[in-house]
């Protein structure tokens, strides 16, 4: 006798919290080309705050934290 295959775990995850996904996606980008070499960001002159570091870092940390929070497993979509 063969084992039973074992469906696969799988989460759902809803609208809103697949656009926050996209949102922190789309933020990093952004921040990631600001920090590029040659950007006004990059100069040796340019200066950023610790609190401005610690805003975003903190944003993403309740975002992403939101997304999880949202997401959750379905029997529905593991089984058909």
């Amino acid at each position: 006798m063969q084992p039973s295959a074992r469906a696969p775990t799988v989460y759902a995850l809803p609208e809103t919290a697949h656009v926050e996904l996209i949102q922190i996606r789309d933020h990093l980008r952004l921040l990631a080309f600001l920090a590029d070499t040659g950007s006004n960001a990059s100069r040796h002159d340019a200066e950023l705050r610790p609190h401005a570091l610690a805003w975003w870092f903190t944003r993403l940390a309740r975002d992403i934290d939101g997304i999880v929070e949202a997401t959750y497993w379905s029997a529905d979509v593991a089984n058909g």
